[in-house]
Order: C-alpha cells, then sequence, then structure tokens
C-alpha cells in the first residue's frame, strides 16, 4: 500500500497538532536512554536488560515501572520487520525465563510487570506462571500494577473521515477523583487502513480533553464522549491493523508505549454491542470486503461506476480531455480505493487524494496484474490512455470525482464545499511539484 500516511501528508487536523504537542513516551526518570537492545538469547543481555530495568521496578510509581518495560518491549516489536509476534514471543520467553531464575526483588517486580504488559499472551501467561512456583519478596505497588480503574472515554474525528484520536482515562486507585491519573490517546489513520500509528501518555487528561474538544471545534469536526467498551473495540481493532499491514509506518514514540496501550485496552471492558457509532474503518487486507472486489461481477459493477461517472455533470466538464483518458483514470481511483477501502469504494476525502496522487506514479508504471486490477482497458480504453495524461489533465479528473462521489454520498452542501476547497489547495501543490 503506496498511500501516505497521517505521518509523511501535510493536511492534519489541528487537534493532532494540538494534543500532540504535549505528549511523553514516558515520566521524566526514564526519558533518558535506558540501554541498547541486541536481540541474542545469551544471559548477559537479559541481566543487562534487568539491571537498566531495576531503578524503576524497584520504584513505588506503578505507571514508571510499566512504562520502562514498555519501551523494552517496543525494541523488540519494531526490530520485527513482519510484526507477526514470532520475535516478541521468543524474547519474552527467553526474558521470563531468565527472571525466574533470579532471586532479587527487581526479577520478582519485572515477572509482575509483565504478566500484565507482555503483548504475546504465552510470556503473560509464562509470567504468571513463574510467579506461582515460589514464594517472592513482596511488591512495592500499591494497589497492585496493571489494576487501573477505568475512567471517561473520547473520540474525536475530522470531517472527512481521515483521522480520529481515542483518549481514555485511568486512576491507580479506588476513586479517580483522588486517585492519581494518566491517559492514554492513540491516533488512527483511515488512509493507513485504520491502523493505529501513534500514542501518547497524558499527564493531564482534563486539560488533554479540553484540548481535543477547542480544537475539534475550531475545526469543525466531530468530538464526543463514548462508553469505555466501544472506545476498547475500535482501539483493539486499530492495534492489530498496525500490525497486520506491516508497511504502515508508525511515529517515533508509537513503539515505546505500544504494549502500555495494549495493556490499557485489555483494561477496557468488553463490548457486546456492535459498533453502530464507530468510525467506518476499512475492511483489513484479505476480508471479505476486499476480496468481494476481485470477485464474479467486480468488472461489470466497475464499469457501471465508471460509466455513471462519465455521464455526470461533473465529468461533463472535462470535455477537453478524451473519453477514454477520463474513464481510464476514473479506474485508477477505483483501484486505489479498492486497496484500501474496499468496503467504501465512493468515499473522498483530502488523505485520500493525497494518498492516490502518491499512489499514482507508480501505478502508471505498474502493468495490469490480475482481474483485481483496474485500468483503462477493463473499461474499454487504449492501455495507455491513463498513462498519457497530463498533470492537468489529472487534476481536473481528481477534482470532478471528488465532487461527483460526494453528491453521490448526500454530503451536505457546507461539507462538500469545505472539501473542494482543501481538494483545490492539494492539487495546486500536485500541479507545482511537477
Amino acid at each position: 500500500m503506496a498511500a501516505r500516511s497521517l505521518l509523511t501528508r501535510s493536511r492534519m487536523p489541528r487537534w493532532h497538532v494540538g494534543v500532540f504537542r504535549g505528549r511523553r513516551s514516558g515520566p521524566p526518570a526514564v526519558q533518558e536512554p535506558l540501554f541498547e537492545i541486541e536481540l541474542r538469547p545469551e544471559r548477559r543481555y537479559f541481566r543487562q536488560i534487568l539491571q537498566a530495568l531495576t531503578g524503576a521496578l524497584t520504584d513505588t510509581d506503578q505507571l514508571r515501572a510499566e512504562v520502562a518495560v514498555s519501551r523494552v518491549l517496543g525494541v523488540i516489536w519494531a526490530s520485527d520487520p513482519e510484526r507477526n509476534g514470532g520475535t516478541e514471543e521468543a524474547f519474552g520467553r527467553g526474558l521470563v525465563d531468565f527472571a525466574r531464575q533470579q532471586t532479587h526483588p527487581a526479577a520478582a517486580n519485572l515477572l509482575r510487570v509483565l504478566a500484565v504488559m507482555a503483548t504475546i499472551r504465552e510470556v503473560r501467561q509464562a509470567a504468571a506462571a513463574a510467579l506461582a512456583v515460589r514464594p517472592w519478596p513482596a511488591a512495592p505497588w500499591d494497589p497492585p500494577v496493571g489494576e487501573v480503574v477505568v475512567g471517561r472515554c473520547w473520540v474525536v474525528e475530522d470531517a472527512f473521515g481521515d483521522h480520529a484520536t481515542v483518549l481514555c482515562e485511568y486512576g491507580y486507585g479506588p476513586d479517580l477523583r483522588t486517585a492519581p491519573r494518566h491517559g492514554i490517546a492513540v491516533h488512527i489513520d483511515r488512509i493507513a487502513q485504520g491502523a493505529a500509528v501513534d500514542v501518547s501518555l497524558v499527564d493531564d487528561v482534563d486539560a488533554a480533553e479540553l484540548e481535543l474538544r477547542v480544537g475539534a471545534d475550531h475545526a469543525k469536526d466531530e468530538f464526543r464522549r463514548v462508553e469505555p467498551g466501544w472506545a476498547g473495540a475500535v482501539l483493539e481493532q486499530a492495534l492489530a491493523r498496525t500490525d497486520h499491514v506491516p508497511d504502515v509506518p508508525v511515529a517515533p514514540t508509537f513503539a515505546p508505549l505500544r504494549a502500555l496501550a495494549l495493556a490499557r485496552v485489555r483494561a477496557l471492558p468488553v463490548s457486546s454491542l456492535e459498533l453502530v457509532q464507530s468510525p467506518a474503518w476499512p475492511a483489513p487486507p484479505g476480508s471479505a470486503a476486499g476480496s468481494a472486489w476481485s470477485g464474479a461481477g467486480a468488472a461489470d459493477q466497475r464499469a457501471a461506476i465508471i460509466a455513471e461517472f462519465c455521464r455526470s455533470p461533473e465529468a461533463g466538464s472535462l470535455s477537453t480531455i478524451p473519453p477514454m483518458r477520463v474513464a481510464g483514470l476514473a479506474g485508477l481511483l477505483l483501484e486505489f480505493a479498492a486497496r484500501i477501502d474496499p468496503a467504501d469504494l465512493l468515499r473522498v476525502s483530502p488523505g485520500r487524494v493525497e494518498g492516490f496522487l502518491d499512489w499514482l506514479p507508480a501505478a502508471l508504471r505498474a502493468k495490469p496484474d490480475g482481474a483485481d486490477s483496474v485500468s483503462a482497458e477493463s473499461v474499454g480504453a487504449p492501455p495507455d490512455a491513463a498513462a498519457a495524461g497530463s498533470p492537468a489533465e489529472v487534476a481536473a479528473v481528481v477534482r470532478a470525482w471528488t465532487a461527483w462521489a460526494a453528491r453521490q454520498a448526500g454530503t451536505s452542501l457546507l461539507t462538500r464545499d469545505a472539501l473542494a476547497r482543501v481538494v483545490d489547495e492539494i492539487l495546486e501543490d500536485y500541479l507545482r511539484a511537477d
């Protein structure tokens, strides 16, 4: 998938820039680099890790210990280009095996944190089993690490559905009104197939909530409070997609806080309700929605959509562009939509336009590679019909397609006007670059 994520796209919601301005990857005591982890199984490397973590693991601050261990697990996750969990499991089992053979309190506390924080279920189970086989020194934490109280949750989404941030509140203590509180904010990029691409640890939840609310109001985006179970279901899906789509780029702060975010998601209640109000996240790769695009009748569906667009008033304004070229570019717009969101082919947004323009040069160089490839040939155009288009012609077709698809979706006139203005800015940048 060649579309840019929010990490490289130039147009992000104002509230994204705001809420992450004050983010941190951990308490000040663990901000400095702890050590360099090498993926080697020798015991001396596990010993170095335990020694580096000892200060955080013997402190009375549960969150400090969790963040320190999350940073270690994040290095391991980031080292695995396939993101399939194999490296994490091998490392985690090795670390558990080393810690269970030690006797000092830091080893016991490492096992306690891994029993809660490890990203692989089998590693959490192994850590819990190691704690059960013999008495260990008492933990310094009250309440125990991982036993957080869940507070409020919110979501903010930009008007065009490209971005969302979910913020959830947690605390250590029986009453959130008096307990030390923190928040986890996860940013989700729909153009990156609904993957989570950034995580922030929030010190002041009230200030972050206010900044999200004000920023969303200023940008005319949607901000609302949501049930914790709803937030948990959305976050679980988004974090899983980051692993399922290994080439999705993530922010530098994502890996260090990934394990902490996953642990906090597991602390959220399980929702038995369908996510009626959830963002319409794209179907994951290999899903039924994705395979339907290449199934029987897909070619007819593509041809019907393209034909309807070519008959539209919006396409009528393209009289200076050969009809076959218009059809070919419309086919490429559909192909890009099918790659990132096959369940919603006609959704248009600034992020989708930017992603398409980034993907287009490689698509024009590539040859049709199968039944799921939408090309000029699939709609009766010459093989080079789209490739022969100038940047100005590409921009004109994209502008017309965006206006047509927004009208087809029943988008309000106010939102369509806003979309047109942003798309015009994107296309101006595209034309200047060429």
